[in-house]
């Protein structure tokens, strides 16, 4: 049976990709449930022209998806100071200063939305004294998806701060969105290992999954073993019950290399418009949960990724 992804026999000098040619037949349309969706910019940058959120705007309006957009506040010019005389001045300084580049930001995002004819939220903090993620959270819970920027920018702290938050603390998938401008996912990849994780970001994948001309079940044999591929037949079974037509991809590796090095390859080889993937925690210590291939993708990928933990 043909398949949408072309020249999957070749060989890499650091791995090989192998395709397992089978296919299920698209009988069943899926219904949308990406009914609101939820972006966050900084403060800190202009955002008439910022990909992610254009990105985001596309993807509300593919989807008629009420759309809010989250207002990171600026970063402090100085920390609090300790006098009593001083820090009255501090806080009317920096609550101004927030107020003046938070709202030049929303602005700007609003005037985007209305060259598109978008209706957006817009909500941004207004005292130096909000904690930069709390609200961010609550809102991310509440929302079906949340659509950030990916890390590997120049200011990469804060943006991965972002991420695992809106990963580990929400409950919620998270869609990179890599500099990409938007269209239809036609193409799409699923990491798939076996793990629970890679399931959870099938299952909130299903809308976009469901609108693929396409989907490649890609498995990375050589560093963890084989539950990817041992699996990837029920999961192809388990796609058709939702109409999606896939495909089985086995990408090997060789221990040492970069794990995300397989998959980065494939999606870029065959024109992937979208990644569909588990996020995986290593530790206790936030700084150390996204090691391995989620943080060699989430640091450079030529696509976007959608993240559930």
């Amino acid at each position: 049976m043909a398949s949408g992804f072309s020249g999957i026999f070749w060989k890499h000098e650091a791995y090989g990709i192998e395709k397992v040619v089978r296919g299920s037949k698209k009988f069943m349309a899926h219904g949308n449930r990406l009914k609101s969706l939820l972006v966050a910019v900084s403060a800190d940058e202009e955002h008439t022209h910022d990909p992610t959120l254009d990105y985001a705007l596309g993807l509300a309006q593919e989807n008629q998806s009420r759309l809010t957009v989250y207002v990171f506040a600026p970063a402090l010019l100085q920390p609090f100071p300790l006098t009593l005389g001083s820090s009255s001045v501090w806080i009317a300084q920096e609550t101004d200063r927030i107020e003046t580049l938070s709202g030049r930001v929303a602005k700007a995002i609003r005037r985007r939305a209305d060259e598109l004819g978008m209706p957006v939220d817009i909500e941004y903090a207004r005292s130096p004294f909000e904690g930069r993620y709390a609200r961010f959270i609550t809102l991310a819970r509440l929302h079906d998806m949340t659509i950030l920027e990916t890390a590997g920018t120049h200011d990469a702290g804060a943006r991965r701060s972002a991420i695992e938050h809106a990963l580990f603390d929400t409950g919620r998938p998270v869609l990179i969105a890599s500099h990409a401008k938007f269209k239809v996912p036609k193409k799409v990849a699923i990491a798939w290992d076996g793990s629970a994780q890679a399931s959870r970001a099938i299952r909130d994948g299903l809308d976009l999954l469901g609108k693929a001309d396409h989907v490649a079940i890609a498995t990375v044999v050589g560093m963890k073993g084989s539950e990817g591929l041992q699996s990837a037949d029920e999961l192809m079974k388990y796609l058709a019950l939702y109409g999606i037509r896939s495909d089985i991809a086995v990408l090997t590796n060789s221990p040492g290399d970069d794990e995300g090095l397989p998959l980065r390859q494939f999606t870029a080889s065959q024109q992937v418009d979208l990644l569909v993937m588990g996020a995986f925690v290593h530790s206790r210590l936030r700084q150390a949960i996204m090691g391995g291939m989620t943080h060699s993708l989430l640091a450079d990928c030529p696509v976007p990724i959608v993240m559930s933990h």
